[in-house]
């Protein structure tokens, strides 16, 4: 096994993690700010018009979950979207922690591939049925 390697940050990167971070913290910051705009939101008009719900139904119910840190019923209303949102929230804070101390960034050969794209729809659409099933 080859020793793990790091090299120095790039600009971009650490702009990106800036980024990241920064949205990561407003989403905590605003909590009331969306829970307040969450029931002027729309329904969802694929759901309306076919009667099945679309692959991101429930998306803000889970959010709003989330926001109330009831991870369980965020996991309950959709649990890929429950999926993206810790990491992004987790990840966020990481990414601005990471940029503040300045962190390095390791090496490790790994790239996208078919089989990413692959195992990602597949989560996309194990998602969907549960949620087709759910009702």
């Amino acid at each position: 096994m080859k020793p793990l390697r790091f090299r120095a940050a790039t600009g971009t990167e650490r702009q990106l993690a800036m980024l990241w971070g920064a949205a990561a913290v407003s989403a905590v910051v605003l909590r009331p700010v969306w829970i307040a705009a969450a029931p002027f939101l729309g329904s969802c008009t694929f759901r309306r018009l076919t009667g099945i719900p679309c692959p991101t139904c429930g998306t803000t119910r889970a959010a709003l979950a989330l926001l109330d840190f009831d991870l369980g019923a965020a996991i309950g209303v959709n649990p890929l979207a429950t999926l993206v949102g810790v990491v992004f929230i987790v990840g966020g804070w990481a990414a601005l922690a990471w940029v503040l101390l300045r962190g390095s960034v390791p090496v490790t050969g790994l790239h996208w591939s078919y089989r990413w794209t692959a195992v990602t729809i597949g989560l996309v659409l194990v998602n969907w049925i549960y949620l087709i099933v759910r009702g």
